[in-house]
């Protein structure tokens, strides 16, 4: 069962008609304590129901997200977002406490339900910039602000490639590329396509590059230092990189220093822009011969 259809049977019943009502077009439930159930559409706008969400009545709905099994998924609230089965991401707000170096979520006062849906042909638009006529694969790096369909345009992307006759690996730490139930997908993510379930991305990376040969890797929302290494090692084996990341546009990726090693380094030769609304590519950067901002044109 989808996470939009599990919130039906879970949420009161103005909220589950207000859900029912925007259909396929929800991108995100947000529940808060007190206040009313928020839904969000791929149309931009938003809805709230009638009346407020009870403190009793959201922890009941997260528990039986979590399928009762708080303990098993603490690891995953205590850095704020526990995933479903089916690929979509729960954040998590409310009340930490430290534990000597860690930090522990240990109350929730909100919750922000990322539904994860495939859409396919939804990469058709960046293609020819991953594939060009030529044939010779170029690797790219998806930016947007949170939100913007990001996950479900790599995820198309890794579906293409593959069903078109390329090995992909993809790094999906989160589970919500693939959604994979024991290292199997769940998700269509292509015919010739492997993943590594669960594992960090660098790590992951290494692992697929070292064992499964991969012509392309898929990384969702890539931005630490052992990313950008893992990414330029994969790029020096010979691999192409489709990647993605957050930012509201390039300089802002470029102020970010390890996402500027990505950009600078070589190991990606095109930015596509997503947003203001989600699966809406905003514009597209090729990279030139040089370093620094001015290195890249925008098409």
């Amino acid at each position: 069962m989808g996470a939009l259809d599990r919130l039906k049977a879970l949420l009161p019943p103005d909220a589950a008609v207000l859900l029912a009502r925007h259909g396929a077009a929800v991108t995100q439930v947000r529940l808060r304590a007190g206040r009313p159930v928020q839904v969000d559409t791929d149309r931009g706008g938003n809805a709230l129901s009638d009346a407020p969400l009870e403190q009793d009545a959201l922890g009941g709905i997260l528990a039986a997200l979590m399928e009762y099994s708080v303990y098993a998924r603490q690891e995953e609230l205590d850095r704020g977002y526990f995933t479903l089965d089916d690929g979509s991401r729960v954040g998590v707000c409310g009340r930490m406490v430290g534990e000597g170096e860690r930090v522990r979520m240990t109350g929730i006062g909100s919750a922000c339900v990322r539904v994860a849906r495939p859409v396919a042909g939804c990469a058709d638009g960046i293609l020819p910039f991953i594939l060009p006529s030529d044939g010779r694969l170029r690797s790219v790096l998806l930016l947007s602000p949170p939100g913007m369909g990001k996950t479900t345009m790599l995820r198309d992307v890794a579906r293409q490639l593959s069903d078109g006759g390329m090995c992909v690996s993809i790094a999906d730490e989160r589970h919500e590329l693939a959604a994979c139930h024991m290292g199997v997908p769940t998700l269509d993510v292509g015919l010739r396509t492997d993943v590594m379930d669960g594992c960090p991305k660098a790590q992951a990376i290494a692992r697929m590059i070292r064992g499964m040969a991969p012509q392309v890797i898929v990384a969702d929302e890539i931005g630490s230092e052992d990313d950008a290494r893992a990414l330029a090692d994969a790029v020096r084996c010979g691999a192409g990189i489709v990647a993605s990341a957050h930012a509201h546009g390039l300089e802002a990726a470029l102020s970010r220093p390890n996402l500027r090693s990505v950009l600078d380094g070589g190991i990606v030769e095109a930015v596509v822009l997503l947003g203001p609304c989600p699966g809406l590519v905003q514009g597209v950067w090729h990279r030139e011969r040089g370093e620094g901002v001015a290195a890249w044109r925008r098409a």
